[in-house]
């Protein structure tokens, strides 16, 4: 995990009072983010976030890119106001309301899920092939499923004790199982698609954290959004979503729900790994509270998918490890 460098802030004032924005001062401002540092900015007559990638410079290009393409692509994400290149950061919108995973159970969700959906969409749907951005290979989701679950076994080793084995038996089926969905055109990808990369102000979804966009899967993002690692929504409301994503990208409805239901299971396996990770990086809370549904979300793709060795050999690991 990349060191914590401070911002700053006195380069960054003197910078912003050149650009005759008038400081009121720098406010913390708390996030998620693991690489990236914010800090609320305010000005005489109202807010601004400065979004630093002095931890990861790399990321500071890619998020300018993603952020242009999003709004070509008729995406809400926060406007970006002013930036440096020499100081890698940025000076966005600020909206004063958290993330949309704030309204998960709450009567905005409704309204927040088909925006999202319709976000997505509008990204799906290029108007030209945009250059200089990353194209996963067709291997990328199964290769990050099998290290996902083997992450996740060799961390409980001691107590799963044959995990050696079982990880072999999941890659034999996986592969098996997974043969015809490593044939793909690739499709714009924001890569970790859920309510907590959105923002919900004013009645319009912001889309966040995009600057890993590339191109994936098709159906990498509809699947993070509607089978959440950290949360699970209705069966009704699943289904709403399925149909309202297939009605825009005319897909056929059946064929969605066994697709889907793969890619996310693909996509589940990687972030067990994930919350090992974060786990072994010193961020155990990951690990400890999401587990559970992360396994949820599996086994509800393994039953729809009836792929009843795989259910088998999950329950093994899931039991010596709850």
């Amino acid at each position: 995990m990349a060191s914590q460098n401070k911002i700053n802030l006195i380069k960054i004032k003197n910078h912003l009072q050149n650009k005759n924005f008038k400081i009121g001062g720098f406010l913390n401002f708390k996030s998620d983010a693991s690489e990236k540092i914010f800090k609320l900015c305010k000005t005489a007559n109202q807010s601004l976030l400065v979004l630093s990638f002095l931890n990861k410079p790399s990321d500071y290009q890619k998020y300018i890119k993603a952020t242009d393409i999003l709004i070509s692509q008729n995406v809400n994400t926060p406007k970006i106001i002013d930036q440096s290149n020499l100081y890698k950061f940025v000076i966005m919108d600020y909206f004063p309301i958290a993330n949309a995973s704030k309204y998960f159970q709450k009567p905005q969700i409704k309204k927040i899920l088909p925006l999202a959906v319709r976000a997505l969409t509008n990204l799906q749907k290029p108007k030209k092939k945009f250059s200089g951005v990353q194209v996963k290979s067709q291997n990328n989701l199964l290769k990050d499923a099998l290290n996902g679950i083997e992450t996740f076994i060799d961390h409980y080793d001691h107590k799963i004790q044959i995990g050696f084995y079982l990880n072999k038996l999941v890659k034999v089926s996986l592969k098996k199982s997974t043969e015809k969905y490593r044939k793909f055109k690739p499709t714009l990808t924001h890569g970790d698609f859920f309510l907590d990369n959105l923002i919900y102000y004013n009645q319009k979804v912001y889309v966040i954290d995009h600057q890993d966009t590339h191109y994936n899967h098709p159906l990498l993002d509809i699947s993070s959004l509607i089978f959440d690692a950290r949360r699970s929504y209705s069966t009704k409301v699943e289904d709403k979503l399925l149909k309202l994503y297939a009605r825009r990208m005319k897909l056929n409805l059946k064929q969605l729900r066994s697709d889907i239901h793969m890619i996310s299971l693909l996509r589940n396996l990687r972030i067990l790994g994930n919350w090992v990770q974060l786990y072994n990086a010193g961020k155990p809370k990951y690990l400890k509270v999401f587990r559970k549904n992360t396994w949820a979300q599996i086994f509800k793709h393994v039953e729809y998918l009836r792929l009843w060795d795989l259910r088998e050999i999950f329950m093994e690991i899931y039991n010596k490890t709850s």
